[in-house]
């Protein structure tokens, strides 16, 4: 070993001694600090200057925005918000977000010198937080975007973007993403620093943004209060099936709203309802109309209502006065309740008894969402419910992932633990089916199983390989 690689004392290397100085004309040499230094530079400059989708960071379009700044005062931006309802990534896979992302992105891209010929071309965007932030140059007649001509842009890249994700995506994508654009005009201004006159400018596009996306949630929350006025919902059922003994232990009950309307998808409609200050009365209509429909429910099936812990108390005494007048098959012994398993960690002492107190009126209890929430485990066994459910983002990825079959077997022997029976829901095909049979599960539900119907759907175990 070299002299100047010997260990300094302590074990730590010693820095190796400057070379001797360069010729007339050379640069001199770099200490290895500053060249790592350098090239941390150029690397982090690599990457944002790439596509904007692979890395969250205003520093995409800072250039852009100072230069306006500097030469004109000012700069118009738009800021582009995509809100999300019900079940997206549970439903198409986490990744279906970075699709959609993808999908906003390239549209962007193709209005430049198109759809926005007229006012403005977009000079530059960038993602953070899963929201892009557009900037616009200068229109080619005049100095700055006027308010109409800004306004009148967001509204036409409201409308493109709209327009893509109904007309582009997967089927069921579009309402359950919503696009909300908002602008603002950044002014330059000596008494704050750049950063900070960034900050508040993406702050005001950001806030109308939000003004949208209020306005869209009012819209939605007007839709389903006229549905519930109205008695626009219509019940769903799916089979839960018990794959071991061929035979159908029940079924889950869901609602839908109108066919017009996002709300047509139970769980954007479900959304929706816990979002607002509807959600007590959506759920006596959604419970009333599930029970009134299960018309031919044979005396060994099961009815499955879905019901936060806060409506339980209210839903399981109507349930006691009202529900066999609906239907007169059905007993508080066929009526299992449905929770989250999140919901167990709120108000956890008030929400144990009442699961407790509904468990002594007769009904059985099943809590949902296991494999996502396992800081409620000990909760769950505390609710001591009669079934369990796999969270649907377990179910999806299971086949493809090796640590979440582990996560199945795990929560088989959690449900033999506390005497609960498992439940597989949104089952899709027979490779998942499969994969989850052969760590335990035995009973389960989904569109493999029977497709969603108004009516209790029969099953034909030969089709599903039984």
């Amino acid at each position: 070993m070299a002299a100047a690689d010997q260990p300094a004392p302590g074990g730590v290397p010693s820095e190796a001694p400057q070379s001797s100085p360069t010729g007339p004309g050379e640069d001199p040499p770099r200490p290895l600090a500053e060249e790592t230094l350098r090239r941390a530079r150029a690397s982090l400059s690599s990457l944002v200057s790439e596509d904007a989708a692979q890395l969250p960071s205003l520093n995409v379009i800072a250039d852009a925005i100072r230069l306006e700044l500097a030469t004109h005062g000012r700069v118009a931006i738009l800021y582009v918000k995509l809100s999300r309802y019900g079940k997206l990534e549970r439903i198409f896979g986490w990744r279906v977000v970075t699709d959609i992302l993808d999908a906003v992105g390239r549209n962007l891209r193709e209005m430049v010198g198109s759809s926005l010929r007229k006012l403005d071309v977009i000079a530059d965007f960038t993602l953070s937080d899963n929201a892009f932030v557009v900037v616009l140059s200068r229109p080619r007649s005049r100095e700055t975007i006027a308010p109409d001509d800004l306004a009148a842009v967001t509204r036409r890249v409201y409308e493109r973007l709209q327009a893509m994700l109904l007309n582009d995506l997967a089927s069921g994508v579009y309402d359950r993403v919503h696009p909300s654009v908002g602008a603002a005009t950044i002014n330059a201004d000596e008494t704050l620093t750049f950063e900070q006159t960034l900050e508040q400018g993406v702050g005001r596009a950001m806030e109308a943004a939000e003004r949208q996306a209020v306005v869209y949630d009012d819209e939605l929350e007007a839709t389903l209060a006229e549905s519930i006025d109205n008695h626009e919902l219509e019940p769903l059922f799916q089979p839960i099936v018990d794959t071991k003994h061929r035979a159908v232990i029940g079924y889950h009950a869901t609602t839908r709203g109108p066919f017009y309307s996002p709300l047509r998808l139970p769980d954007v409609l479900a959304d929706v309802a816990r979002r607002s200050a509807l959600l007590g009365l959506f759920g006596i209509e959604a419970r009333e109309v599930g029970v009134a429909a299960a018309t031919g429910l044979l005396p060994e099936e099961l009815l499955f209502l879905e019901c936060s812990t806060v409506e339980l108390p209210n839903a399981a005494i109507l349930a006691l006065s009202e529900f066999y007048s609906l239907n007169n098959t059905l007993v508080p012994q066929h009526v299992v309740f449905e929770v989250p398993a999140a919901d167990l960690s709120h108000n956890t002492v008030s929400t144990l008894r009442t699961l407790a107190n509904v468990h002594e009126m007769g009904f059985l209890i099943s809590v949902g969402g296991l494999g996502a929430e396992f800081t409620a485990l000990e909760l769950v066994a505390e609710a001591h419910p009669d079934f369990i459910k796999l969270d649907p983002t377990v179910i999806a990825g299971a086949v493809a992932d090796p640590t979440l079959i582990d996560v199945v077997q795990l929560l088989v022997r959690f449900g033999d633990r506390v005497d609960a029976q498992l439940i597989a829901p949104g089952i899709v095909d027979l490779e998942q089916l499969t994969a989850l049979s052969r760590v335990g599960v035995e009973i389960f539900s989904g569109e493999f199983v029977a497709h969603a119907d108004t009516r209790l759907p029969q099953v034909s175990f030969k089709r599903l390989g039984l």
